[in-house]
């Protein structure tokens, strides 16, 4: 652990993540992501203010910019003053070039307290900790007694080297088996709304209602398979709208490692799986679609494949770490066109945080929780999703028609789930 009276460093490498993020990131297709929580009484602009910079020396790897480096990018902290502001549009791209204000955004709106994170710097079970605490922290400025966990962290603690460190090199082994293939083409549905506009929509559930329709109709599957079955089936039905895409539907899907390898750290250390669909099972029945489902994740989701994944990433940046940043610049950008629209092997992406388990003295403060992935032009729609005080939030961000979005609404309605829908146009 750091002493007291040390200073945290002032400048971080990039993590294995986030490595190369800085020259694939654009406009279109910002690394950003956002956490949020509905409290229970309105929000104090000046309480949360001061919250935001308690919270500073607790959390430096998140206060920080991005600053050019020769061979590869890194960050620098930064302090921060006047991230908190009134809410706005969602996940809007980061400003890379601003030398001042920090990859990071707290806002409020009525009684919402929002984070914005960029992948640059941490992943969002990371960015859940800091909401949580911060959500802590200024319930404790309003006078209330919150007890810590380890998903509520104290502003008073120093931060510790393991929650500063590199989740994949701490696991990193050399490769020993052949290399991990590389997917293939997947299905793209590039259907856009007439206006442009984005739109983030929100299906809150209860949990216990949802747990036990799992239980006693599909056999005791897990809420992420039940719901990367019905997004799939959304788009499978897609084939029947645009039946000269034969391409297969592939997801990806982030998995938190630190259920693999107990970390601390508060950096990115998460890894990317797939579930994919084959145009022939367009017309199988649901419970097909989820056992399909259920296999691929029990064949895809495991520490051995987790670690391969690690090992090949690691090793390409090593060999990579000799390459000047103003040539991988270059290169990137010269193939995102094909990449983006051509090759780029997944169909969307579908998160699920899991759920929250709040210390009590937090959670009666608290109504609800939601996670929302940025997403701008390609995939037209993702989906992320968060449970808190037996409320489950589903959250569609999009650019499309929203027959995804629909498909998926109207399957939980037939199913008996009690939903509750929230849209709003940006």
């Amino acid at each position: 652990m750091f002493r007291m009276g040390t200073p945290c460093p002032n400048i971080y490498a990039l993590d294995c993540t986030a490595l190369m993020l800085p020259y694939a990131a654009s406009k279109t297709m910002p690394p950003v992501y956002r956490v949020a929580a509905a409290l229970t009484e309105e929000i104090d602009a000046d309480i949360l203010g001061q919250a935001v910079r308690d919270l500073v020396p607790r959390f430096p790897a998140l206060y920080v910019k991005l600053r050019k480096g020769f061979f590869w990018d890194r960050l620098e902290h930064t302090p921060g003053r006047g991230i908190a502001m009134e809410d706005g549009e969602p996940c809007r791209p980061f400003q890379y070039k601003d030398r001042e204000e920090p990859l990071l955004r707290v806002l409020y709106h009525g009684n919402e307290l929002a984070v914005e994170c960029s992948h640059f710097s941490a992943d969002a079970t990371a960015a859940m900790a800091y909401l949580n605490s911060l959500a802590a922290r200024y319930l404790e400025l309003r006078g209330y007694a919150i007890e810590k966990s380890r998903i509520v962290l104290d502003c008073r603690d120093e931060p510790t080297e393991a929650e500063l460190a590199d989740g994949y090199r701490a696991v990193y082994e050399k490769p020993k088996d052949k290399k991990v293939p590389l997917e293939g083409m997947a299905y793209k549905y590039l259907a856009r709304r007439r206006d442009g506009r984005r739109q983030i929509t929100q299906v809150q559930m209860p949990i216990d209602a949802t747990k036990r329709l799992l239980k006693e109709k599909y056999g005791g599957c897990t809420v992420s398979e039940y719901l990367i079955a019905v997004y799939a089936c959304a788009f499978l039905q897609l084939y029947k709208i645009i039946p000269k895409q034969r391409r297969p539907i592939r997801f990806s899907i982030p998995i938190d490692l630190r259920h693999f390898w107990p970390m601390d750290t508060l950096r990115n250390f998460a890894a990317a799986a797939s579930v994919t669909l084959l145009p022939a099972q367009a017309d199988c029945g649901f419970q097909d679609i989820l056992e399909h489902v259920r296999r691929e994740m029990r064949e895809n989701v495991t520490q051995e494949k987790m670690r391969a994944f690690i090992s090949q990433t690691v090793s390409y940046l090593d060999m990579l770490g000799a390459v000047p940043g103003f040539v991988k610049r270059l290169a990137v950008r010269a193939g995102s066109p094909l990449l983006g629209k051509a090759v780029w092997p997944y169909t969307s992406s579908i998160s699920n945080l899991g759920y929250i388990r709040l210390p009590p003295s937090l959670a009666e403060h608290v109504q609800s929780c939601t996670f929302a992935l940025g997403g701008f032009d390609l995939p037209r729609i993702v989906c992320a999703a968060v449970g808190v005080n037996n409320v489950m939030t589903v959250t569609f961000s999009s650019v499309d028609e929203c027959a995804v979005r629909d498909f998926c609404i109207a399957f939980w309605e037939r199913d008996g789930l009690p939903v509750r829908v929230t849209v709003r146009d940006f």
